[in-house]
């Protein structure tokens, strides 16, 4: 019976690390494709679509809130994103909301739209009103793209933060 109780504890701890091990693997090996295009001119502002394709390649099943968006240019914020703009696929979308990252998978296209208010690009550069308005590939603008999200794990919940750059 000792032994028993040896073996159970020594197989929840191997179970345990071989978990955690998958999770920073995955931490590691998640890939985050990233890219923006603009949607439409508007008067209220220029509106960016966002997409998103999240690749598992690990097998530690992982859920993650709805990303939230931040969109800057030269290190000043243009706009931000609420997290219920989102729109996630049905198929990797759980009760609650959340983005589900199945093991060796994707999640497919996970978009958002962001509405950069005429003020917000004016106050930063005349410049970047008329290359945003531009359709000449020679005018592309560099938009930083902060994504703040959380995962939630069954060994716990951590934030996440990526920063990805993308040409308008």
């Amino acid at each position: 019976m000792k032994n028993l109780k040896y073996i159970a504890i020594g197989l929840g701890s191997f179970l345990g690390i071989r978990y955690l091990l998958s999770l920073k693997r995955a931490g590691e090996k998640v890939v985050i494709k990233v890219s923006g295009q603009r949607d439409q001119i508007t008067a209220q502002g220029i509106s960016i679509r966002i997409h998103y394709n999240i690749q598992n390649p690990t097998r530690a099943t992982i859920k993650m809130t709805p990303p939230l968006i931040k969109l800057s240019s030269g290190g000043q914020l243009l706009a931000s994103s609420t997290m219920q703009e989102v729109e996630i696929p049905s198929s990797v979308k759980d009760a609650k909301g959340r983005i589900i990252m199945n093991a060796f998978a994707e999640t497919g296209n996970i978009t958002t739209k962001i509405l950069v208010p005429w003020l917000s690009v004016v106050a930063i550069s005349p410049q970047l009103l008329t290359r945003l308005q531009s359709n000449d590939p020679a005018d592309k603008v560099k938009i930083d793209i902060e994504t703040f999200t959380q995962l939630f794990t069954m060994a716990g919940d951590y934030p996440y933060q990526e920063k990805t750059s993308v040409s308008l």
